[in-house]
């Protein structure tokens, strides 16, 4: 173990064994697929739960047009089915255990609500990398969850 400026530096083979449960916040976002082959990469062998949270407010938003509750709940199943088809096929025979869960809320809240609720060691996410203005008008997510978040958050770019 070597010394940075008086911090210890632990190897990296220390800092993965630490890691046996991490949480990927997943969109359908290209920040997201690299946040999960990090996860898959750096942490191999840890447990993985790929989250997926469901907004409607912002899934009846992108539908620009007025729909109900039925037909959102249909198009954000669809969309789920899609997603976790695609999260089993990246991961492909990834050495440790790998769960998908979905989650109905504000993004942020339901990311921290699950670290904090179910033993996660790390929360590994994409941030989208808005502009100042878009981040204060409309929140970033990945900010949010850095802050508020009970365990560690690697933000990949």
């Amino acid at each position: 173990m070597t010394c940075r400026g008086g911090v210890p530096i632990m190897p990296r083979r220390v800092v993965r064994a630490m890691i046996d449960h991490v949480l990927v916040p997943m969109d359908d976002s290209p920040l997201a697929r690299r946040a999960l082959d990090f996860a898959t990469a750096v942490h191999s062998g840890a447990n993985i739960t790929v989250l997926h949270v469901i907004d409607y407010v912002e899934e009846s938003y992108s539908a620009k047009m007025l729909v109900g509750p039925e037909e959102l709940r249909e198009r954000a199943r669809i969309k789920t089915d899609r997603l976790f088809d695609e999260v089993r096929e990246r991961i492909g025979e990834y050495e440790g255990e790998v769960e998908t869960v979905v989650k109905f809320g504000t993004p942020a809240r339901e990311i921290t609500d699950y670290a904090a609720d179910h033993d996660i060691d790390l929360i590994v996410m994409g941030c989208h990398g808005r502009p100042l203005v878009s981040r204060v008008l409309m929140g970033d997510v990945a900010q949010t969850v850095v802050q508020r978040a009970s365990v560690p958050v690697t933000v990949v770019r």
